[in-house]
C-alpha cells in the first residue's frame, strides 16, 4: 500500500511539474510568437496622409504634441509587422524605428511682455531710449529666441520732446520784437510765467498748426531781469473742448452781415488785400453781432460761430469762430492749448522683431502702400496675401541693393479682408530675390516600438567601430571576449566599456538620450549584440 501511495505521490509530482513547464513553454512560444520583424524606416507624409489616414482639416500638424499623439497609430497601420525582437530572457534586443519626417504649422511666434521693476534694476536703467538699451533688455530676458520672434513691448521711456528756440519773428508776433525777449523783471508783466505761456502758445500755435494733440516742446527763449539769460519752458498741446452746457451755436444770417455793413455779399472778404483777413478784425465785427443778438449774454459763455467767407475766384470757405465772453467783449478762445508739461517717463508699447539684433519692423507709408498697388487712403493691402508679399518682395531688392544671401527682413503691414488685420512675414535674401518665409515647415520625428506599440523615441542606434574597439582595448580582435570566465561574459563590464565609447563619440548628449549599441562578440562562435542604454546623471545604464 505504502508503495502504491509513493507511485501515486510521485506521479502526482511528475503531472504538476509537467503542467508549470507546460506554462513557461508557452509564455516562451508566446515571446518566440511576439518577435516580429524589426525595421529602420524613413518616410515623408504626403497630403492624403493628413487628410484621409490622419483625419486632419489640413495637409499638416498644428503642433509637435499632435504628431506625437496622432503617428504611432497611423505607424500601426503602415507598418503592421514591424516589432521587435526579443532575448531569450524576454527582454527586447532589437526594436524598429521610424524616422517620420512631417508638415508644421509653425506660424511666428508673437509674446507680449511688460518691462517690471527687476528688469529695469537688473539693467541699472529706469526706462528704455535707444537700440542699446532695448537689444540690452532683449538680451537679457529674451537670449534664445529665432529669427523673426515678435514680441509686443510695454516699457517706460523718456517723452518725446521736440527743441524751439524763438526767432526775431517770434518776438516780433508777440509784441516783444523791440528786444526780442521776455522782460520778467520784477513788477513787469512777463515777471508772470502764465503771462509767458500765453505767448508762446501763440507762437506756437502760429508755426505748427497742424500739431497733434500731446505733441511736447522744450522751447527756448531770452529773458531780461537785468541782464540777459536764455531760460526753457516744456509745453504740451492739449485740447481745450468748451463747456456744452455753456455753449451756444449759432450761423450768421443776411441781417448779420447787414449790421456790420457787409450785406452786399453777406460774407467776410479775406483775401489778402482786404482788412478782413486779419482774424481780428472779423472777431470785432462778429463781437458787435453777439452784443446785439446777445444782450443777456452771461460771462463764460461760449459762442461758436459759423460764417460765410470770399477768398477770391470760386472759392468761399465756411469758416468757424469760438468765442467766450468775458462780460464785455467776446473773445477768441482757444481749442488747442500749449500747457505747462512737467517731464516724467511715459509708458509706451512698441512692436519688436529680431532680425540681426532686435528692432521695430518695417512698416508702409500711404505712399508706399500706393506704390505696391494697396490703398494710400486706407494705408492697407487688399485681395490677395501672395500678390502682396509679391510685390513688397520685390520692393526689398530696391530698399536694399546690396543685400546679401541670408539677410533677413521683418516687414509688417495691414491687410483688409473683410476687417484690416496687421500681419507680420518674415523675407530672407536668397542672393537674387528675397522669399516670405513659409508659416508651414518641414520637421522630422523619431519614434520606436516597445514591443506593444510606436512611442517617440530618441534611440540612436550605432555599431562599434575598430576604432572604439581600439579606444577599450579591444583593437586586437574588435569584439567582446564573452567566453566563460573571461571578464567582459559580465554585462557590468561591457557597460563600463560602452560609456566610454559613448561618451567620447556624442559627448554634447543631452540627458534621457537613448542608444542601442551592436557590438561584436566571441564566446566559441563569432556573432553580434545589441545593448541598450540610456543617459542618466554623468553615466550611460541598462534600459
Amino acid at each position: 500500500m505504502k508503495k502504491i501511495l509513493l507511485v501515486l505521490t510521485v506521479f502526482t509530482m511528475v503531472f504538476t511539474s509537467c503542467n508549470e513547464i507546460d506554462d513557461v513553454v508557452a509564455e516562451f512560444d508566446e515571446r518566440i510568437e511576439a518577435n516580429d520583424i524589426v525595421g529602420d524606416i524613413e518616410y515623408t507624409l504626403v497630403d492624403a496622409d493628413y487628410t484621409t489616414e490622419l483625419d486632419l482639416a489640413f495637409p499638416n500638424f498644428s503642433s509637435n504634441e499632435d504628431a506625437r499623439t496622432l503617428l504611432p497609430d497611423f505607424l500601426a497601420n503602415k507598418y503592421p509587422a514591424l516589432g521587435v525582437s526579443y532575448n531569450i530572457d524576454g527582454s527586447i534586443s532589437q526594436a524598429s524605428s521610424a524616422l517620420i519626417t512631417y508638415k508644421l504649422f509653425s506660424p511666428i511666434k508673437f509674446e507680449s511682455y511688460t518691462v517690471t521693476d527687476e528688469d529695469y534694476a537688473a539693467l541699472e536703467l529706469t526706462s528704455l531710449n535707444d537700440n542699446d538699451d532695448f537689444n540690452a533688455f532683449f538680451d537679457l530676458r529674451f537670449p534664445s529666441e529665432v529669427q523673426g520672434t515678435v514680441i509686443d513691448l510695454t516699457y517706460k521711456t523718456e517723452p518725446t520732446l521736440e527743441s524751439y528756440t524763438l526767432t526775431d519773428e517770434d518776438y516780433d508776433l508777440v509784441g516783444n520784437g523791440r528786444f526780442d525777449n521776455f522782460d520778467i523783471r520784477a513788477g513787469r508783466a512777463e515777471e508772470d510765467l502764465e503771462v509767458r505761456r500765453s505767448k508762446i502758445q501763440t507762437i506756437l500755435l502760429n508755426n505748427f498748426p497742424d500739431a497733434e494733440f500731446g505733441t511736447k516742446f522744450n522751447v527756448t527763449y531770452e529773458v531780461f531781469d537785468g541782464s540777459s539769460s536764455n531760460l526753457e519752458m516744456l509745453v504740451h498741446l492739449e485740447e481745450n473742448p468748451t463747456d456744452p452746457a455753456k455753449t451756444t451755436t449759432y450761423t450768421l444770417d443776411n441781417d448779420d452781415y447787414a449790421l456790420i455793413g457787409n450785406g452786399t455779399f453777406n460774407n467776410f472778404d479775406i483775401r489778402d488785400t482786404s482788412p478782413e483777413a486779419d482774424v481780428e478784425v472779423r472777431r470785432e465785427k462778429i463781437e458787435t453781432i453777439l452784443l446785439n443778438n446777445y444782450p443777456d449774454a452771461v460771462a463764460g459763455e461760449f459762442y461758436v460761430i459759423t460764417y460765410d467767407t470770399f477768398a477770391g475766384g470760386d472759392s468761399r470757405p465756411v469758416l468757424t469762430m469760438i468765442l467766450q465772453f468775458d462780460g464785455t467783449n467776446y473773445n477768441i478762445f482757444d481749442v488747442k492749448i500749449y500747457a505747462i508739461y512737467e517731464f516724467a517717463l511715459v509708458d509706451n508699447t512698441m512692436r519688436f522683431t529680431l532680425t540681426d539684433e532686435w528692432n521695430v519692423p518695417i512698416t508702409f507709408t500711404p505712399e508706399e502702400y500706393e506704390l505696391l498697388g494697396g490703398s494710400s487712403r486706407f494705408r492697407n493691402f487688399s485681395g490677395n496675401v501672395d500678390e502682396a508679399e509679391r510685390k513688397i518682395a520685390i520692393y526689398l531688392k530696391q530698399l536694399y541693393p546690396f543685400a546679401g544671401a541670408e539677410d533677413f527682413v521683418a516687414v509688417q503691414y495691414d491687410f483688409f479682408s473683410g476687417s484690416v488685420s496687421t500681419r507680420n512675414t518674415n523675407f530672407v535674401y536668397d542672393g537674387t530675390v528675397w522669399n516670405p518665409i513659409p508659416t508651414v515647415i518641414n520637421t522630422s520625428l523619431q519614434f520606436g516600438h516597445n514591443g506593444t506599440a510606436w512611442e517617440p523615441d530618441n534611440t540612436i542606434k550605432y555599431t562599434l567601430t575598430s576604432v572604439d574597439y581600439a579606444l577599450i582595448g579591444n583593437g586586437q580582435f574588435n569584439n567582446f571576449d564573452l567566453r566563460p570566465g573571461s571578464p567582459e561574459e559580465s554585462i557590468e563590464a561591457r557597460l563600463v566599456k560602452l560609456n566610454v565609447v559613448l561618451k567620447a563619440n556624442f559627448p554634447n548628449a543631452e540627458q534621457g538620450q537613448k542608444f542601442a549599441v551592436t557590438y561584436a562578440f566571441f564566446d566559441g562562435s563569432r556573432g553580434t549584440i545589441t545593448t541598450n542604454v540610456i543617459l542618466e546623471g554623468s553615466d550611460y545604464i541598462l534600459q
